[in-house]
């Protein structure tokens, strides 16, 4: 009687926290939805042409024939009205080896679900391990490239200068409008399957959420370039 209870409570337990995770156009994410999952698309192009500014951070796969980042999982980006039922934004981190200015970013992100079809791409100081609140720039992008599961369109912001200090932790932080119910997913890079980076995610970050960084081989996918001395 007892082994038979205790079955049932877990089983009821584990159904309800699988009623958390979102679904919708063949996407899904992990129960507590902070990454998104789908099946392959379509290969549109897979390695990434290049760029007129000298690299100054990436972790795209640019040497492998077969896509420069992986099509079908990475990081929750949701609005504070989007189906998934909380806002997620995402960050990853990065140090120039010497003093740059940034003019041009490539990044994965696709959209998955919602009415609204932009994101917030800031470029923020660190703040003991984490992006700080204040963006030193930001720009509203547009994601038009591709939907999620597809490889391998970047999205491209350029015609910047921002100026960074050589070995100096900085991040790019993908985030919502206030109103917004996009449903989008930062695709993960797979060039280094060894060696840690550093991301951050926040949930609710404008109403009080804080955001928690950590170490991983599965970062986001990024590219800036610019002009290195």
């Amino acid at each position: 009687m007892y082994k038979k209870t205790l079955l049932t409570l877990t089983v009821l337990a584990l159904a309800s926290l699988t009623a958390f995770a979102a679904d919708k156009n063949g996407a899904y994410t992990s129960v507590d939805g902070l990454k998104t999952y789908t099946a392959p698309v379509k290969v549109i192009n897979p390695s990434v042409p290049a760029g007129k500014d000298p690299v100054i951070f990436s972790n795209l796969a640019n040497k492998y024939p077969k896509g420069v980042y992986f099509c079908c999982e990475g990081g929750t980006i949701a609005g504070a009205t989007s189906i998934i039922g909380e806002e997620i934004w995402d960050a990853v981190a990065f140090t120039p080896a010497s003093n740059s200015h940034v003019k041009t970013l490539k990044f994965a992100i696709s959209y998955v679900y919602g009415t609204y079809t932009d994101v917030i791409i800031s470029l923020n100081a660190d703040c003991s391990g984490v992006p700080c609140s204040t963006p030193l720039k930001h720009w509203k992008e547009t994601l038009m490239t591709q939907t999620f599961g597809g490889c391998c369109a970047l999205e491209v912001i350029s015609n910047k200068n921002v100026s960074l200090t050589a070995g100096t932790q900085y991040w790019i932080v993908a985030s919502t409008e206030a109103a917004s119910d996009i449903w989008a997913a930062w695709n993960v890079e797979v060039s280094d399957q060894v060696d840690l980076g550093n991301i951050a995610q926040c949930v609710n970050c404008s109403s009080g959420g804080t955001w928690s960084g950590y170490q991983t081989n599965l970062g986001y996918s990024l590219q800036a370039g610019g002009t290195v001395p």
